[in-house]
């Protein structure tokens, strides 16, 4: 056994040569602990960094989704107070324009107090009572100051007398002819008042075209005279458009719940017909999106939920009461009274009711109890530098809210106007005017800050103060001519249509007055335009002929059998359209108004997508537009009264319009902790998947 008798030196030799490189070993372990915590630190900080990233990208998203409830919140405020100035467009007609050749109009000229509506001075007990149109071309031949005209007598027939049988033959023609113009003089009044009700012809274009209008020659004649009063959309048509463009923004607001988006299907919202409807959800995904990059988060992997109320048809974010005024207007008309047998008889000026009395839309009010916000959950994959798992999934949760502003006051039906009318309508026995089917309500609206939400006869339009401020207005316009033209009255409404103090607060005006670096609404032709379709995109054109249909038969329903806004008995003298006449005009007036949109040639150039709007405080010309302070606003301060908020004092101090957006946090909405109004609490609750619910309690922000 050779081996054991090394020796022992060797033996130790040996030995000591194979414990080398043991704390290699070690190093080995420590260096894969020291580079598995490295990649932990690193994991954990990119995972950190991800999670915040992905966090601002979805509060970026529900901030851009809430900016573009804000634009439209504000978009519709805009319009409802347009449908509240093409209202006093229309008083302004029926109260200057309409009355100002009665006496007792000259007589209210720098009086206070309720107006009068006496024909002449000499009988103020003839009172009509409710403004009353009558339109004279002369100052030295006013028809309008008349209560009768006495018939010319005409002398018995005589067989002896050949010079008196060719007297009374002269004078019957005259009498014809006087009675002819008194009719005359009757139906300018009828047709003008029409015409401020229902024009559909803003330029009076094809009025001259009997095949178009539908019009006899003899009302065309008349028609033709009074083409400067009767420019422009009336005021049934105008309603009736601002009120279609206010239900298609609000129906982008309450555009349909998506979920699980991605770059793809949002592409595809992008090709429909009508991508402004998806504006909101494109906003909000291309916001995470680009704010995400393509870096830590393959774009594919980022998808985005809504968690609004509603369904897969529409969102419960906006609900608009819409609301409505019947009312009376008066036009005076000359009928034949009592004629003898040889045909004379006297011209007695009459009122002649022409009747709304199923409700015009004139505005909208927003319901307290529905609020208005948008919350969504991102999801996204990120790519980690060490992760053993590979991609990891991340989510973040966020809501903001459009806040600060106001789309207007609570009015209920009948707020345009005030309950009464004339004490009697004049007539004659036998004539059926007295049994007409009228509302009972006169036009009017509040305009001194202390006047009544619902006007009254003593308040408003129906003041001699006021009347006083417009009829000036309309005769600086003209003041260097005796004539007022058309574009004397164009002027002149822009003053009525002007913000009074009793709107100051209660709504949401445009504007540009002072400096606001953030936003400029009119061009240099001092007018502002945005997207608000009369109706969407991609609607088809039967359609709209069936909504214009179905609006104007529920708008005429109530005249459509007793003719209230032209009685049709000819036995009277009156020759007045039908009810089922009017509606019938209106619809196809508007069938080709609507034509004109889409080529962008309407009234003020306004198309079927693209609004015009006015601007409030400035003439045409860029003048500003100036009154007695205690009826017309030209303080900037007293409408720019939205949210202000801001560190900018020069920015704080000129105010602001329109609606702000601000982030709340997911407690606030679950808790129903916030408000609408100040005072009205919600009930559009968050939805919640099952998802949603699982972590949204243990949403700290």
């Amino acid at each position: 056994m050779q081996y054991l008798k090394k020796s022992p030196k060797k033996i130790k030799k040996k030995l000591y040569i194979s414990e080398k490189g043991q704390i290699s070993i070690m190093i080995g372990v420590m260096m894969m602990t020291f580079i598995f915590f490295f990649a932990f630190v690193i994991n954990t900080g990119m995972l950190v960094n991800a999670k915040i990233n992905l966090q601002n990208a979805a509060d970026l998203a529900a901030y851009a989704g809430a900016a573009v409830q804000a634009r439209q919140l504000t978009q519709i405020s805009y319009l409802n107070y347009e449908m509240r100035r093409q209202w006093k467009k229309f008083l302004f007609r029926l109260y200057v324009l309409g009355n100002m050749s009665q006496d007792s109009f000259q007589d209210a000229q720098g009086q206070t107090g309720t107006m009068n509506y006496y024909p002449n001075r000499s009988n103020v007990s003839n009172d009509y009572h409710s403004p009353s149109t009558c339109i004279v071309f002369s100052a030295v031949d006013n028809f309008c100051h008349l209560d009768t005209l006495p018939k010319i007598t005409i002398p018995p027939a005589t067989f002896l007398d050949s010079v008196s049988d060719a007297l009374r033959d002269q004078l019957t023609t005259i009498e014809h002819i006087r009675q002819k113009n008194c009719k005359g003089m009757g139906l300018t009044n009828l047709m003008v008042n029409l015409y401020w009700l229902y024009n559909t012809d803003p330029e009076m274009k094809n009025f001259g075209d009997s095949t178009i209008s539908g019009f006899s020659q003899e009302e065309i004649n008349t028609l033709k005279l009074v083409e400067g009063m009767t420019t422009g959309l009336g005021i049934v048509p105008r309603e009736l458009i601002l009120q279609y463009r206010i239900k298609t923004l609000t129906s982008y607001v309450n555009a349909q719940v998506q979920s699980n988006l991605t770059q793809s299907t949002v592409n595809g919202l992008l090709n429909t017909a009508d991508p402004s409807y998806y504006e909101r959800t494109i906003q909000a995904f291309y916001s995470a999106y680009y704010t995400l990059g393509n870096h830590t988060y393959p774009g594919g992997s980022i998808t985005l939920d809504e968690l609004l109320p509603g369904d897969s048809d529409n969102a419960m974010l906006l609900e608009l009461t819409t609301i409505r005024q019947v009312f009376d207007t008066f036009s005076i008309n000359s009928i034949i009274d009592s004629p003898a047998a040889d045909g004379s008889g006297d011209c007695k000026n009459m009122i002649n009711p022409i009747s709304v009395t199923s409700g015009l839309p004139v505005g909208v009010v927003k319901k307290a109890n529905t609020l208005t916000y948008y919350a969504i959950r991102l999801k996204a994959k990120a790519r980690l530098l060490f992760s053993p798992f590979g991609e990891m999934e991340l989510k973040a949760y966020a809501a903001a809210q459009p806040f600060g502003s106001r789309i207007g006051p609570d009015l209920q039906d009948n707020s345009f106007g005030y309950s009464g009318g004339p004490t009697q309508i004049h007539s004659i026995p036998g004539d059926t005017a007295a049994g007409l089917n009228t509302a009972s309500f006169i036009p009017n609206l509040p305009v001194k800050e202390d006047d009544p939400m619902t006007p009254s006869a003593s308040s408003g339009w129906n003041t001699k103060e006021v009347m006083t401020l417009m009829y000036a207005s309309l005769r600086s316009a003209s003041a260097s001519s005796s004539v007022i033209d058309s574009s004397s009255i164009e002027r002149a409404y822009r003053l009525a249509m002007a913000p009074n103090p009793w709107e100051a607060n209660r709504y949401n005006i445009i504007n540009d007055v002072g400096v606001d670096w953030f936003v400029r609404n009119f061009g240099s032709n001092e007018r502002a335009a945005f997207w608000a379709p009369v109706f969407p995109p991609g609607k088809s054109s039967h359609t709209i002929q069936d909504q214009l249909k179905s609006d104007l038969q529920a708008l005429f329903s109530e005249n459509a059998s007793s003719a209230s806004v032209g009685n049709s008995g000819s036995s009277s003298g009156r020759g007045n359209p039908t009810a089922a006449a009017v509606q019938d005009s209106v619809f196809h007036g508007l069938s080709t108004y609507m034509g004109t949109l889409t080529s962008g040639d309407g009234e003020d150039q306004e198309g079927m997508n693209l609004v015009k709007i006015s601007n409030p405080f400035h003439y045409d010309d860029g003048t500003p537009i100036i009154g007695d302070e205690s009826l017309i606003m030209t303080n900037p301060t007293l409408f720019k009264s939205s949210w202000n908020s801001v560190n900018d004092q020069e920015l704080r101090r000129d105010g602001r319009v329109g609606y702000s957006v601000k982030l709340v946090s997911f407690d606030s909405l679950t808790s129903h902790k916030m408000t609408t109004d100040g005072s009205t609490t919600w009930n559009n609750d968050l939805s919640q998947d099952p998802e949603a619910q699982s972590d949204i309690p243990f949403i700290k922000h």
